[in-house]
């Protein structure tokens, strides 16, 4: 075999990684962009990935993930905030990882707003942060988070539903 085709063939053994990736809880919780290529998924599946949750339909992973990681889709309109059910989902599903000590990524299109809902939820849940601690968390470690007002009231109704 050419010296190329073994670089391309093990390239994706390594991954790159997507736009915006960045640990929430190293090692439990991560977050990013579309994960749009293999190299992608294999960079997140060398970081422990296992439970994938993306939070838009228009940009599913690459199909590579439905091999190697448990996925979820919560589709969230882009912009808008998610729905008390669709966070009650998201943490569903990290409460199952959590037991079965999965690390969990999860992505929209950008990996800013919906995505930074959910991992402001998260840090409420799990951390038990106040949910303006939560967001100003969120936003130090992933710049443009939680982008409009109506995502940070989503997730002091998530709190509020948690009460």
């Amino acid at each position: 075999m050419s010296e190329k085709k073994k670089t391309e063939k093990n390239a994706p053994t390594y991954g790159s990684p997507p736009w915006n990736f960045s640990w929430i809880v190293q090692e439990e919780i991560c977050a990013c962009a579309w994960p749009e290529s293999e190299a992608n998924v294999a960079f997140l599946r060398n970081k422990g990935v296992r439970v994938l949750v993306s939070l838009c339909v228009e940009r599913r992973p690459h199909k590579s993930a439905n091999k190697h990681m448990e996925c979820h889709v919560i589709d969230v309109e882009e912009f808008e905030d998610p729905s008390v059910e669709q966070m009650k989902e998201f943490i569903s599903i990290c409460e199952k990882a959590r037991v079965e000590n999965k690390v969990v990524c999860v992505h929209c299109r950008m990996g800013r707003g919906r995505t930074g809902v959910m991992l402001a939820c998260y840090l409420v849940r799990f951390y038990q942060q106040e949910p303006s601690q939560a967001i100003c968390n969120v936003r130090l470690m992933r710049p443009g988070s939680v982008e409009t007002w109506e995502q940070e009231r989503a997730v002091r109704n998530y709190r509020d539903y948690m009460d």
